[in-house]
């Protein structure tokens, strides 16, 4: 840039204080006296004009025109307005005042950064100048201002006051404290070639403290990783060169100099962006992704998932109860010790649970209580055991459900849930996972619940679950007056079985083949023990009883049972001394089991 100076020194002629240097660390100044305001020539104006800036008088119209060149904001006040001609940069004292540009006053705040002279504020530093300081056309004298403002600064105080600018845009997302001296060098040297001004000398430069350059580690072993393409060191430092980084070798790589400008560039990655994007993105070969296999969730949280899922098909809500019980509780719903608080908040939650039944109920009489007499609900956690000193916390799901399984329709009567109802949930759950031998036992459930209507899920692995009606007794004591089903799942048991994997089968091509068995079966032989005594038997695909029959329909220690056998093949229909054959097989296993006769 190209300046003729005046012989006198600027800093003859203005001087400039910064007393808060984190809010301005930077604030440059030059000076031109004999100015002469007036319309700005037509090459200004138009190119104004064409960037929809409206023309004003030269000297504002080249502050806008240098912004718009290199994006530092500036600004130019009357020098004979300034008492003293002195600027000082400091905070606002709370509640004094200034008039805008804009004719408005405002009342200003120890968080406001101003530009003041020695005796009052002249502008809003980085939003807008005063009014009295203004440029006009009796000015002769006039002081540019290129300085650099804290972007947070300047955010508040040009939210506040509800002024958005076009240098408070600048400020607030940060501008190049580096540029600011070239700034105010551009407006006094096009302003030289306008009209006949001085320029004193030098610039009015504060700079108390300079920030140190931002550097970076840049690596080749890191380039080629992200491009995917190896980029000769020439061409890096023939391009970071050409952007106006600094470039020092290293063992790596370089150590980048960020020019100060480039307020966008904080890390590696961006300076590699800068060297693909200018050597050429179409110049990094095309190759296939290295795929790897994607991340498997941990076992017991893809399980839970799958438990969730089921649970939520069948109509089932997930609570969360707190693990803390009574101790009455604990010893009416468990054998185990249970290991007591020390400091509990209540006796109700005095000791950790043993048992979900507890918690459960009182989720169901919760709701209950409220006129919400039909709910299903489910709890994934877990138990707490240990009283004796040999801690554990098994895994447990808890299902509870009362009310109606069906409601009342135009088409049916509702029907209240039952204990066959609960055993279909806990088996559609159960099938979920990989389990060869599930059966389910009529003995072996606690004894809250009500003998008859419970049962144990039972598998090669073990005890799989307890399910059944809940005691009345029991349920009373919190005073629910209908049946309460429930089922406690012990995951530690069910989980690592895995889940099972869906089986495809084609369909039937020929019809399934039904013979019904009138049979004779000794008392307290319930229908789970006829299953399992049949055991597999080849194209058997169903055996289901239709009715039971007591009285003087069967002998005294036997009821009637008719049960219905289905086979099926699919590559050829069955002959009648094949399905003869398969029924001979089917009631010699019953007879020899379980001295079940056929009915004559």
């Amino acid at each position: 840039i190209e300046i003729a100076e005046d012989a006198r020194e600027a800093s003859s002629a203005a001087s400039i204080q910064i007393d808060d240097p984190e809010g301005c660390p930077r604030y440059v100044g030059r000076v031109m006296t004999g100015v002469a305001v007036g319309p700005s020539p037509d090459w200004l104006r138009k190119r104004l004009e064409l960037c929809g800036i409206r023309s004003i008088n030269n000297i504002a119209d080249l502050t806008n025109y240098v912004l718009l060149e290199c994006g530092h904001p500036t600004h130019a006040f009357d020098l004979e307005t300034l008492n003293q001609h002195t600027i000082v940069v400091r905070r606002a004292a709370e509640g004094e005042e200034l008039r805008t540009l804009d004719g408005v006053e405002r009342k200003l705040s120890a968080d406001d950064l101003v530009i003041a002279d020695s005796y009052q504020p002249v502008a809003l530093a980085g939003v807008m100048g005063g009014l009295e300081t203004e440029i006009s056309d009796k000015t002769q004298n006039v002081l540019i201002e290129a300085a650099w403002f804290q972007p947070g600064t300047i955010r508040r105080t040009s939210r506040r006051f509800g002024m958005h600018t076009e240098a408070s845009h600048r400020f607030e997302r940060g501008a190049d404290i580096e540029s600011a001296g070239w700034a105010a060098d551009r407006i006094v040297s096009l302003l030289g070639g306008l009209s006949t001004v001085a320029v004193l000398k030098g610039r009015i430069d504060a700079y108390p403290g300079r920030p140190a350059a931002t550097s970076l580690i840049l690596r080749r072993s890191r380039i080629r990783q992200i491009v995917g393409a190896e980029i000769p060191d020439a061409d890096v430092e023939r391009v970071l060169g050409a952007l106006g980084f600094g470039l020092e070798p290293s063992e790596q790589g370089w150590i980048v100099a960020v020019p100060s400008w480039r307020l966008d560039v904080e890390r590696e990655i961006d300076v590699i962006e800068e060297v693909a994007r200018v050597w050429g993105y179409d110049r990094v070969p095309a190759t296939l992704p290295v795929i790897g296999r994607p991340p498997q969730p941990p076992r017991r949280e893809a399980e839970d998932a799958a438990l969730r899922e089921t649970l939520r098909a069948l109509s089932y809500d997930e609570t969360i109860s707190y693990s803390f019980i009574s101790a009455e509780d604990a010893q009416r719903f468990s054998d185990e010790p249970a290991v007591e608080l020390r400091n509990p908040f209540s006796e109700l939650a005095a000791v950790m649970r043993t048992s979900s039944a507890p918690t459960m109920l009182a989720a169901l009489a919760y709701n209950i209580h409220r006129n919400q007499s039909d709910v299903r609900l489910f709890e994934i956690g877990r138990l707490y055991k240990g009283g004796n000193g040999s801690y554990s916390e098994p895994g447990v799901l808890t299902l509870g459900a009362t009310g109606a399984a069906r409601s009342a329709s135009l088409q049916e009567p509702a029907r209240a849930l039952s204990f066959f109802d609960l055993k279909a949930d806990v088996e559609t759950l159960l099938r979920r996972f990989d389990l060869a031998q599930l059966r389910f036992e009529d003995r072996g459930a606690p004894a809250y619940y009500v003998p008859g209507r419970s049962a144990r899920a039972v598998s090669e692995r073990g005890a799989l679950a307890y399910l059944g009606e809940l005691d009345p007794a029991v349920c009373e004591q919190r005073k629910i007056r209908q049946p309460v089903f429930l089922a406690e799942v012990f995951l530690d048991t069910l989980v690592p079985a895995g889940l099972s994997r869906p089986q495809y089968r084609e369909l039937p091509r020929v019809p399934a083949v039904e013979r019904d068995f009138s049979l004779l079966v000794p008392e307290g032989i319930p229908f789970a023990e006829i299953r399992n005594a049949v055991g597999p038997m080849e194209h058997l695909v169903s055996l289901e009883p239709v009715e039971i029959f007591r009285g003087k329909q069967a002998a005294d220690g036997f009821y009637s049972l008719l049960l219905r056998a289905t086979w099926q093949r699919n590559e050829a229909s069955f002959t009648s001394e094949e399905i003869h054959a398969y029924a001979e097989q089917l009631i010699g296993e019953l007879g020899r089991k379980l001295s079940i006769q056929m009915r004559v």
